[in-house]
This record gives C-alpha cells, sequence and structure tokens, in this order.
C-alpha cells in the first residue's frame, strides 16, 4: 500500500520539474538530505526506485516513477481544490518539552513540519515541573522530559537514552589525563542544573548513586545553553549529554574528561494525552524515535 503524504508528493514532483535533488531543496528551501529522505521513504513505500541515477546526469523516472508522477500531480491537484473550497484549515498539536529536552527535538520537528505542513504545532519549554503540570492539566497532546527511569505520577513511555559525560574546556587541568578517580574530580569545582529542580536532583542521584563524593557547586543555569557558556567561560566541569556537547568537541572548544566510572545514561521519554489528534501525535513520536534510533 502507498504511503505517501502530501508533502512527500510535493518534494517527488519538485525533484522531478527541477531536474535534480540539489535544485529541487533550493527551489523548496529545504536542505537536499531532508529531499533524499522523502524520495527514500517514498521508494520503500513503492518497494523499487523511482529514478535512474547516473553520476553526471539529472535522475531519470523508472516506470515506477513515471506512474507515480501522474499520480501526485493528480493528487496534490484536488488538494489544492479541496484546501481552497474548505478554506484551508489548520490542525493544532500541542506539546511541552522540558528545557533540557528541547534540543533533542530540532530535527524530528524539522522533519515533522516538513512532511506535515497543514499542522501548526504550539510548544511550551520550561522546567521538568512545568511540562508535567501542562500535560496533566491537558494543555497539551505531548509532554516530553528527561529521567533515569518511570517517572512519578506520569505515563510515560521511552523513546531514546543518552550518555553523560563530564565535560570541560581543554585547558582543564584534567584535560587529558586518563582514568581520573571520582575522588579527584570532586576537588574540582562544578557548573551544573538547578540542585532543586527535578533533573538537578535526577543527576546528582545519579552520581552519588555512581560513587562520586559530594560536588562543589560554583554555578547552577535552568538549560544546557547556559551551561554550556558556564563551561567555556572557565567556571567549572559540567555533567551534560554527550550528543548535546559533541559541536564543542568536534570544533575543539571542550573536552569530555576520562573519569574512572561506569557509563550513566538518562532517557528521553513521552507522556501521550489520548484526547488529542493521535495521528499527527503518533507521526510526532516516531520521528523522535528514529531520530534517536540514528543517534545512539
Amino acid at each position: 500500500m502507498l504511503h505517501a503524504t502530501p508533502r512527500r508528493l510535493a518534494v517527488f514532483v519538485a525533484v522531478v520539474d527541477n531536474a535534480g535533488f540539489s535544485a529541487a531543496a533550493s527551489a523548496l528551501n529545504v536542505s537536499q538530505p531532508s529531499v533524499s529522505a522523502h524520495i527514500r521513504a517514498l521508494e520503500k513505500s513503492v518497494r523499487g526506485p523511482l529514478f535512474e541515477r547516473v553520476p553526471g546526469r539529472p535522475p531519470r523516472l523508472t516506470d515506477s516513477g513515471r506512474t507515480l508522477y501522474a499520480y501526485a500531480l493528480d493528487t496534490l491537484e484536488r488538494a489544492e481544490n479541496l484546501s481552497t473550497q474548505l478554506g484551508q484549515a489548520t490542525t493544532r498539536l500541542r506539546f511541552a518539552s522540558q528545557r533540557f529536552a528541547t534540543s533533542l527535538l530540532r530535527k524530528p520537528l524539522e522533519a515533522f513540519s516538513a512532511s506535515y505542513p497543514h499542522v501548526e504545532l504550539i510548544a511550551h519549554t520550561g522546567t521538568f515541573e512545568e511540562a508535567h503540570a501542562l500535560f496533566k492539566s491537558g494543555a497539551v497532546d505531548l509532554s516530553f522530559v528527561l529521567s533515569n527511569g518511570e517517572v512519578p505520577d506520569l505515563p510515560t513511555e521511552p523513546l531514546g537514552r543518552y550518555r553523560f559525560a563530564f565535560i570541560a574546556t581543554p585547558d582543564h587541568p584534567l584535560a587529558g589525563q586518563t582514568r581520573i578517580s571520582p575522588e579527584r574530580l570532586a576537588q574540582h569545582p562544578f557548573v551544573a542544573a538547578y540542585r532543586n529542580s527535578y533533573f538537578g536532583r535526577t543527576v546528582a542521584g545519579m552520581l552519588q548513586a555512581a560513587g562520586v563524593p559530594p560536588l562543589t557547586i560554583r554555578s547552577q543555569a535552568q538549560e544546557t545553553t547556559m551551561l554550556r557558556e558556564m563551561v567555556l567561560a572557565g567556571m567549572g566541569i559540567s555533567v551534560m549529554m554527550l550528543r548535546s556537547a559533541q559541536p564543542d568537541l568536534a570544533a575543539g572548544t571542550m573536552v569530555e574528561l576520562d573519569v574512572d566510572l561506569d557509563p550513566m545514561y538518562l532517557q528521553l521519554r513521552y507522556a501521550k494525552n489520548l484526547r488529542g489528534n493521535a495521528p499527527e501525535i503518533d507521526s510526532l513520536v516516531e520521528l523522535v524515535r528514529l531520530s534517536e534510533g540514528r543517534a545512539a
């Protein structure tokens, strides 16, 4: 059965009409990888290639491609006519995200927006407590939070997990050293999430369970961006998700400390309000799940 959203069909038509993936991306004002992802999804759905790909030549339609092109033009034309008649009604999807989880949703939200242009996303970001309260009150359809296990009083399911890392600047006294003991690590100042927040308490509990002595906290912050700035300012070591630090690690502006501890992980979890618009909700959750699978 063909599974093709209007957005995917529009991207496919753009590739044909513009004689290439790169030209289609420019015409649609999206990235080329995004165009390629839509085409791969369509090819998976029809179980065969849509284009004959020859290096140095524009992609040419296969028989399946020509059939789908005719179908796409007809479908998009009928959809446009129907939208004109109905006044283009918009679906709204409301979700809440814990601040420390927001950066993990960027790519899935980009993909969702491309696939569901008719859906208006209304995002609420805040502390764990705020995201929890919005969900419990029914104000949002979805809530994304970080936890090291099941969340008290919130029916969540896991989506992915992230390894924690001890991050510092390259000129930190512990940078470049191997098998740093927890006792030695604790002799240096840290910057951390608010200690009284759910996230701060979760991280502190994980460190305690791992055998790290009480830390000297020099500064506290409410979200990842500020923690990053504090580390870059040389204010101390931070415990953060390795994925969040990857751009700085690749650029050499931060380093991961080699601490003699077993790896620690935090889960991204979601709660779904069954009274919401289930198809769109399920699609967004699946995009986040796929993103976490690729990042694992």
